[in-house]
């Protein structure tokens, strides 16, 4: 059943059609993204090792313009005959976030930064164009949340995870040249309702505890964080795709907007605005090594992007589909990488 269909059938779809292909895009951001690339015209390619399953890609199998290939990125010659006519790669596939990281530090880097690697020799080596690299906001570490950072800002990575984005970012930067255009996009902590869904992640987290337990436990309520959904997330990566080159060539771009940098609080109170009968509980956190705020400016003025989905629509998409069982079980550990 394709639950999750047609989610994208309102946005542009003037761009010119290329060939691109998504390294992990069965996964929680892949999926939308290739939904939304596919329905803008392009020919889609999803290059993933499926571990958890093709379920999030039920709606483009077997439709024209889409191939899926099962594969590591670490693997060469899968890699390169993957890449082969491509014009375009979305590199997303990594093990993703801190926790997950840390269950195998090893496997990370190797995944992460070997991976990557791989991909960009080949990527190079076969005459792709365009190579936009998903890397991450937390790259910043601690930060003065008095005022946001933008692009310029020192990264300070502190966890296995934001170490290997920062030095996949310099490597992947490092490779620009007159026929080889890479871009790196610093997403924001995803959110929202996807074919691969997610609950480890702080708004789906809160929301699933609001609707299962009706109480949130906030560790450290004044914290920052920027968020921004997976639809806008896959609308960032088509505003690069179809950017003129000089535009994006060389150049990193925050991705997410300046209403969606909050703090856990307000995320808290958001969420019990949403869900009935849910509350509050506040537990207190003196030092939290993930507090930040994240400017904007350079992806709105450069690019024109702005995210569709503000956090409140988030919490609501998220706590209906919760009320509605799209989920049977979201504690079940697929959803919970």
């Amino acid at each position: 059943m394709c639950v999750f269909a047609l989610v994208f059938s309102a946005f542009d779809q003037e761009s010119l059609s290329v060939k691109v292909l998504i390294a992990g895009g069965a996964g929680y951001v892949g999926a939308p993204m290739a939904h939304r690339l596919w329905e803008a015209g392009h020919e889609v390619t999803v290059f993933d090792r499926l571990s958890f399953g093709a379920e999030s890609l039920t709606c483009l199998l077997g439709q024209p313009r889409f191939t899926l290939i099962r594969g590591d990125i670490r693997d060469e010659a899968a890699v390169r005959n993957a890449l082969e006519g491509q014009d375009a790669v979305c590199l997303l596939a990594a093990i993703v976030g801190e926790p997950a990281c840390n269950r195998d530090p090893d496997e990370a880097r190797d995944i992460n930064l070997g991976g990557a690697r791989v991909l960009l020799k080949v990527a190079q080596e076969v005459g792709v164009q365009r190579f936009v690299f998903a890397s991450t906001c937390s790259n910043y570490g601690v930060a003065d949340t008095s005022a946001p950072v933008d692009e310029n800002a020192p990264l300070n990575p502190i966890s296995v995870y934001s170490e290997t984005k920062v030095q996949a970012e310099q490597e992947i930067l490092a490779a620009a040249s007159d026929t080889f255009c890479p871009t790196v996009l610093r997403l924001s902590t995803a959110f929202g309702v996807s074919p691969r869904m997610r609950f480890d992640l702080l708004v789906s987290d809160f929301t699933l505890a609001a609707v299962k337990d009706q109480k949130v436990v906030i560790y450290g309520e004044q914290f920052w964080r920027p968020f921004i959904h997976v639809r806008d997330i896959a609308k960032g990566f088509q505003t690069v795709l179809d950017a003129d080159r000089d535009t994006v060539c060389g150049e990193v771009f925050n991705l997410g907007g300046d209403d969606n940098n909050t703090r856990k609080i307000d995320l808290g109170e958001s969420v019990v605005k949403h869900i009935d009968d849910a509350s509050l509980e506040f537990v207190e956190l003196n030092n939290d090594p993930r507090s930040y705020r994240v400017a904007f400016g350079k992806v709105k003025d450069r690019l024109g992007f702005t995210p569709d989905w503000s956090i409140d629509d988030g919490v609501a998409e998220v706590g209906a589909a919760l009320k509605q069982q799209v989920w049977p079980d979201p504690m079940d550990a697929r959803y919970r990488n």
